[in-house]
């Protein structure tokens, strides 16, 4: 998946829809989503805008930016983690890949 959006436009949201390597949707029903942006140089930073999921069971969630997200241009690497309140918690991740232009 490759996402491009302007520097500084917050709008619209981007709506994820988390597919397995089968292509059946991930089931991100309880989960609490969080997410890092990395550039080209390694340097790694906080999904700073709201990811909320908005439908669990088939796997979608939205990434409403901040400002932060999309502040300067250049190819940056994704990665969605979700977390679920079951001991111990099992993360799952996955990339993608975020051109700020």
């Amino acid at each position: 998946m490759s996402i491009q959006r302007v520097v500084g436009g917050l709008r619209p949201s981007l709506e994820v829809t988390w597919l397995r390597d089968d292509g059946d949707p991930e089931d991100l029903t309880s989960a609490t989503m969080t997410g890092t942006i990395e550039d080209r140089q390694g340097n790694s930073r906080a999904i700073v805008g709201t990811l909320t999921v908005l439908d669990g069971a088939a796997g979608t969630f939205e990434w409403a930016f901040d400002a932060a997200d999309l502040a300067a241009p250049g190819t940056y690497q994704v990665q969605f983690v979700a977390a679920f309140n079951t001991a111990p918690s099992p993360a799952k991740s996955f990339d993608v890949e975020l051109t700020v232009v």
